[in-house]
């Protein structure tokens, strides 16, 4: 008992593990980038790193299967340039594409249990790039991971076969310094003389006795070639990088003093990884399953968070597809309704309403430019021109409408549309204005079959006139709204207005010409509208 109780004293008393000093911290923030990476994430972002700016080290929460190339650069810009030398991305517990980026960027890299990062190849909704596309989209990520794999000392070779499918590696050991490096096949064949060997199983499927790679993979495959063949040098990793490399450069006369550990990658697959094998690679510091493990690590006292706040998930909500779905019909049923009934107030107000909302959500998450709100500007003056000032033309309504949606496309669109990214994000923009039309469409139909024709429609779009004027006694609405009957315009009907029948006020619009004040008019229709016409003298 006495040996017992003695050696949980030791245990108490020990000292806690050592924290190298360049890596202690007391004031650690924690910074989560939870889901697909895009505009409001790197808006966010922002934000967050420029409130956490006192803080002695930053820590970058991943769990993200990927997101937009562009937003994943400005965060790679950010952590870069503005954020403290101590900043280390936390893989917890996924990192795919962007996350992985954005991992590479950081000084360190640790991961929790089970965590997976890597597979950060540029891909698309419209399916496989193009060759030179392709390489147009890999040639900014590739300077990206081999710039942070030179700041953060990580292998580039390494980093490359995260982004590229193609690329073979062997990781070798000098058996004198423990020192580990990934080489490709033509490097290992310079330094042992001979071919390496092949540990993976191919993803193929085996067909009298050739090898037929699966369509995916045999895509892939024929667009590195047609690349290679279209390409007359090979991508440079010098190219536009300001770090020089500090790999070594291993000669034929090295095989003495390195051997070989393992293949890393071949040539039919992306590089992803599992905490063990990071770890073998140099590009994990450590395994940090939680925020107490976190502060251990850190031999901190104080972690605190900065999530997401609240406007920010509220625009993330409104730029979804659905909701901008189901905006766009608001807005279209609401114009529909004002148009057809002359009406003003609710549906007026529901129309500015939701169209605010689908051009201010995106112009708040950075997705709309200057040039869209103008578009959208434009189209309602050139609508109202039509309406009020020179009706009947059609060819002014139509522009005004052509501007009106090209600018609510236009907030869907982030990337040049000349690429493969940007065409699927028209696509996008395209499918969301097509399906909130046909949603307009039935909403429509629906108000029109159970109220066009019914007293419940004029109450619905002249209760406030009504009520506001009062009615004929012993009058209904229908016997006062016949066709053929006659009123008086107490207001211009530009085209629309209101019109005094006996002593009630009703809205109506025209069928076609303005009128004047105090026109004497005839109803010619009294549907789901109230149309009239000048009675002339």
């Amino acid at each position: 008992m006495l040996a017992i109780a003695t050696l949980f004293s030791v245990i108490a008393t020990a000292p806690p593990t050592p924290v190298p000093a360049y890596r202690q911290a007391q004031d650690v923030v924690v910074i989560t980038i939870e889901g697909e990476v895009d505009n409001i994430t790197a808006s966010s972002f922002k934000r967050r790193l420029k409130e956490a700016s006192n803080a002695d080290a930053i820590v970058i929460d991943l769990n993200t299967p990927g997101g937009g190339l562009l937003p994943t650069l400005e965060i790679c810009y950010e952590i870069k340039n503005n954020a403290p030398p101590n900043t280390v991305a936390w893989i917890h517990p996924h990192a795919f594409s962007a996350g992985t980026i954005i991992a590479l960027s950081c000084r360190e890299i640790i991961v929790s249990p089970n965590s997976t990062f890597g597979d950060a190849a540029p891909v698309t909704q419209m399916g496989p790039i193009p060759a030179t596309e392709r390489a147009k989209i890999e040639s900014p990520i590739l300077a990206e991971v081999v710039d942070s794999a030179r700041r953060n000392h990580y292998d580039e070779h390494l980093v490359e076969a995260f982004v590229s499918v193609g690329i073979e590696l062997w990781l070798l050991e000098n058996i004198k310094t423990n020192e580990m490096v990934c080489v490709n096949r033509a490097e290992y064949e310079t330094i042992f003389g001979e071919p390496p060997p092949q540990n993976f199983s191919p993803i193929t499927n085996d067909i009298q006795g050739e090898t037929v790679f699966s369509p995916f993979f045999d895509t892939i495959r024929k667009l590195n070639q047609i690349e290679t063949q279209n390409s007359s040098e090979p991508w440079d990793p010098d190219f536009s990088q300001q770090l020089p490399t500090s790999r070594p450069t291993l000669q034929e006369g090295d095989a003495s003093t390195w051997t070989l550990v393992r293949q890393v990658v071949p040539n039919d697959r992306l590089l992803t990884l599992k905490p063990a094998e990071a770890s073998q690679y140099g590009l994990v510091g450590g395994i940090v399953a939680d925020d107490a493990a976190l502060k251990v690590w850190f031999g901190s006292q104080n972690i605190r968070r900065l999530d997401v706040n609240w406007s920010e998930k509220l625009v993330r909500v409104l730029v979804s597809w659905p909701i901008r779905v189901i905006l766009i019909a608001i807005f279209l049923v609401c114009v529909f309704v004002e148009f057809v009934t002359g009406a003003s107030g609710a549906f007026s107000a529901g129309a500015v309403i939701s169209l605010a909302l689908i051009i201010g959500a995106p112009w708040l998450a950075g997705l709309a430019d200057f040039w869209e709100i103008v578009a959208v500007v434009a189209g309602i003056s050139l609508i109202a021109v039509e309406l009020l000032v020179i009706p009947g033309t059609g060819f002014t309504g139509f522009i005004g409408v052509a501007c009106l949606f090209a600018g609510i496309i236009g907030t869907f669109i982030s990337e040049d549309l000349g690429s493969a990214e940007g065409q699927a994000q028209l696509l996008r923009g395209l499918s969301v204005m097509l399906g909130g039309g046909v949603l307009a469409a039935i909403m429509s139909w629906f108000i029109v079959r159970y109220f066009g024709g019914a007293t419940a429609m004029h109450r619905l779009v002249l209760e406030d006139s009504v009520s506001s004027h009062g009615t004929t006694t012993g009058q209904s609405h229908d016997d006062l709204l016949i066709i053929g009957s006659t009123g008086v315009a107490v207001t211009d009907l530009r085209p629309s207005g209101r019109i005094q029948v006996d002593s009630t006020i009703f809205d109506a619009t025209t069928t076609g010409q303005w009128i004047s004040k105090g026109s004497i008019v005839r109803i010619m229709h009294t549907g789901m509208t109230l149309e009239v016409e000048e009675v002339t003298p």
